[in-house]
Formats: structure tokens, C-alpha cells, sequence
């Protein structure tokens, strides 16, 4: 039986997130793994890895089910409604809406404990917000570039 590859990719990206390093800087290594998904696929494709991902880290965490699913899913869905608009095949495209799906994740999951009644403070909330984006976006531009590196070399050897 034969694994597909982007459930071992998968796999490796949650071992690696649950190192010490890793998620106390606020990392999100499945969001990059749903925005890059997004970008290369059709909409029920991102949307069910966003979902798939979201529903297992969900199920790894600690808090109730939900708000990485609904939040993994609106990203991976955003992240191939954009790829008509503004993609590119380069870093610094997917830098920027990696940025922005981080950014609109770490709300969304406020807004979503808010509502719960279980949001930590504002000011605390804000520190871990930005910690988070700011991280997750510094590992993306690493992750972009070797993405957009391999995808030029394996697709049009002339521009490697």
C-alpha cells in the first residue's frame, strides 16, 4: 500500500509542530501546509485539506472542537480564490498571503473564543497574535522559497 506523499508531508509538519522550539515561538506549520494546498488546488481540494488539517489539529489540542476547522478550512478556501487574482510563483506573493491568512486565523480564532468566553485579555491576546503571525510568516518566506525553487526546477529546468 502506497502513502501519498502529502499525508507524509503532513505528518512531518505535525511531529515537527509539536517540538518545544517550534510551538512556543507560535509557528503554524499546518496553516502553511493549507495555504500552499490552496494555492495549487481547486476549491474542494483546499477546502477539504483545510477541514482535514483543522480536524486534526483540533483533535490534538487541548480546546474543543471547531475553531482550527472552520478557521484551516476558510484559509485553504481564501488561499485558492486568490491564487485567480493576485499568485504568482513567487516568494514574495506567497509571503504576503501567508501573512494574511495568518493574520486572519489568529483573529478568527480569537473572535471565536471570545465569543466562548474563554479569549484571554485583549492585551495578552494581541502579544500572542502578532508573535504568531510575525513567526509564521518568517517560516513561510523559508518554506516559499524552497517551494518555488523546486517547483521552477522541476517544471521549466531553463529557469533553476
Amino acid at each position: 500500500m502506497k502513502i501519498p506523499k502529502h499525508f507524509l508531508w503532513l505528518a512531518a509538519i505535525f511531529y515537527i509542530q509539536q517540538l518545544p522550539g517550534v510551538s512556543a515561538w507560535g509557528i503554524d506549520l499546518p496553516l502553511l501546509f493549507v495555504v500552499l494546498m490552496g494555492l495549487r488546488s481547486t476549491a474542494p481540494a483546499a477546502g477539504g485539506w483545510g477541514f482535514f488539517v483543522g480536524l486534526a489539529q483540533d483533535l490534538l489540542s487541548a480546546g474543543w472542537i471547531g475553531p482550527h476547522t472552520v478557521a484551516k478550512t476558510l484559509a485553504g478556501l481564501f488561499s485558492c480564490f486568490s491564487q485567480r487574482h493576485i499568485f504568482r510563483e513567487r516568494v514574495l506573493t506567497q509571503t504576503f498571503l501567508i501573512f494574511w491568512m495568518a493574520l486572519f486565523h489568529q483573529v478568527f480564532i480569537w473572535l471565536l473564543l471570545r465569543w466562548d468566553g474563554s479569549a484571554p485579555l485583549s492585551g495578552d491576546a494581541f502579544g500572542v497574535i502578532l508573535r504568531g503571525v510575525l513567526m509564521t510568516t518568517l517560516v513561510g518566506i523559508v518554506a516559499c522559497f524552497f517551494v518555488v525553487k523546486f517547483r521552477r526546477r522541476r517544471f521549466d529546468p531553463a529557469t533553476a
